[in-house]
């Protein structure tokens, strides 16, 4: 995002109310695109590297992945 002179005077004029919808524009904005940037998880590897950890097995290993699943895809 890139302000020129003209927007910089505007955002300079805000009120707290213009101030404080702008900053949350901004945010949403850089969230969604740092949301978009971020590979998905490969749940299945997961369970994979779980069942190395002594300790954890089988069941415990697709406990964790659901879990993580039913978290992460809300």
């Amino acid at each position: 995002m890139t302000i020129n002179r003209k927007e910089y005077e505007k955002i300079k004029k805000y009120d707290r109310t213009q101030m404080d919808t702008f900053i949350q524009s901004v945010y949403k904005s850089g969230f969604e695109d740092g949301k978009s940037s971020v590979k998905g998880i490969d749940f299945s590897n997961v369970e994979k590297l779980l069942l190395t950890v002594k300790g954890i097995g089988e069941k415990k290993a697709k406990d964790i992945v659901i879990a993580l699943e039913r978290e992460l895809t809300c």
